[in-house]
């Protein structure tokens, strides 16, 4: 099935906004049981061309204070199998491998699935057959691919929104459902009265024109396996308080200052044909003898600017194009002036970088007769740009690499 407007970060965003508000849900009168926790409630409704069912059900906190979900490790952490496995993390029912990183929060990753998991799915598969009228599905694939989000503060300060898109191997689409494998948008929140419990909210899209009188018995067996996975889950995760400490030093912001001259420029080949004399966006350098010849010529980029596109390009030309640089981050994204990298991948071209950024700073001082250059430094916050609602029309793309080996990043 495919995604439609579900593909949409608009419509993913609504939909977590939905799950936190009570109006047009048809609750569930039968109650719903997961591995021995009766505080769960199931309930559906329209969505598009979908419907989505909502499961709520109480689970350990998987943090020392549940209250602190703003700080939950993203997905790219929890994925990062050399890091958990150095921190002794090991998950009993699943591994996931990243693939790509698309945008801080927002991974292309590969799962592995224990058989506690595949069941419960397989089970959840059976019962969106009989209520659609479907063929039964293809029995869960132990191995498959999807798309992992993570939204932090949303829908609402506190909150954490995550978001799972399988991805049909056949057609390379993002799909709602692939065998017993579905598109889902999960809502987390501390327990008001036990901090060491949290809520947690999942809405399961299925397609179908309408539910059938005897729907609910099949909606609240489907509801109890998605709760059962979601203690699965949980449990599997344990405490990730270490991964909250390294997923707070797996990026660095970056910023762009002091720019009084205009944007800063690029290294590259000098044309032949230039009058250097008569223009006013370009400069040539006497360097040493021994200077690396690239940093000879300069130019001033034109057109659309925003120092994430305009670093990764700087990066590209110096000999790092292993770098990824990212304009967003948790999905929101950030003010033109600010970028954001893997501060491992800074750590290690930041002396080719510095080297390069000298002689940046004398060629744009040369082309405008200025004492003063542009700086890029670590920012303390990242700060967020407004931007309008179309920003979230454009659906998750498929990942050129991931035809091959793996997807590029965003740039």
């Amino acid at each position: 099935m495919e995604l439609g407007d579900l593909g949409t970060d608009r419509t993913l965003k609504a939909s977590a906004e939905d799950l936190i508000s009570e109006d047009g849900w048809t609750v569930l009168d039968t109650p719903i049981l997961a591995e021995g926790n009766s505080n769960s409630n199931a309930a559906f409704k329209r969505v598009g061309n979908f419907f989505m069912l909502r499961l709520s059900t109480v689970v350990k906190s998987v943090l020392a204070d549940s209250s602190k979900l703003s700080v939950f490790p993203r997905p790219e952490i929890l994925a990062d199998r050399q890091l958990t496995s150095s921190l002794g993390i090991e998950f009993a029912d699943f591994t996931y491998t990243v693939e790509e990183i698309l945008s801080p929060g927002d991974i292309f990753t590969s799962v592995h699935l224990r058989n506690s998991f595949m069941d419960e799915m397989n089970k959840a598969g059976a019962q969106v057959a009989l209520l659609t009228g479907s063929s039964p599905p293809e029995a869960c694939e132990e191995h498959f691919r999807e798309r992992v989000v993570q939204w932090r503060d949303f829908p609402s300060p506190g909150l954490l929104t995550i978001v799972e898109i399988p991805f049909d191997e056949k057609t390379q689409t993002f799909m709602s459902q692939i065998g017993g494998h579905f598109a889902t948008v999960s809502v987390v929140q501390a327990h008001p009265q036990s901090p060491d419990e949290m809520i947690v909210t999942v809405g399961l899209f299925v397609t179908g024109s309408a539910f059938p009188l005897w729907a609910s018995a099949h909606l609240a067996q489907m509801a109890q396996s998605v709760a059962n996975l979601v203690q699965l889950t949980a449990s599997s995760f344990g405490n990730l308080e270490s991964l909250c400490k390294a997923d707070q030093n797996f990026y660095t912001v970056l910023s762009l200052r002091t720019c009084p001259q205009g944007r800063p420029l690029l290294p590259g080949a000098c044309p032949l044909a230039l009058n250097l004399g008569e223009d006013p966006w370009c400069v040539l350098l006497d360097l040493p003898e021994g200077a690396d010849p690239a940093f000879t010529f300069w130019f001033r980029p034109v057109g659309d600017f925003n120092f994430p596109n305009y670093l990764f390009l700087f990066l590209a030309a110096i000999g790092c194009p292993e770098v990824q640089v990212f304009s967003s981050i948790d999905g929101r994204p950030l003010v033109p002036y600010q970028a954001v990298v893997r501060r491992s991948q800074w750590l290690e071209v930041n002396s080719s970088f510095e080297a390069a950024w000298k002689v940046h700073k004398m060629a744009y001082r040369k082309l405008n007769s200025t004492k003063h250059a542009p700086t890029i430094s670590e920012a303390k916050t990242p700060r967020f740009a407004e931007v309008p609602d179309s920003y979230l029309d454009n659906p998750p793309s498929v990942p050129l690499k991931s035809l091959i080996t793996a997807p590029c990043h965003d740039l």
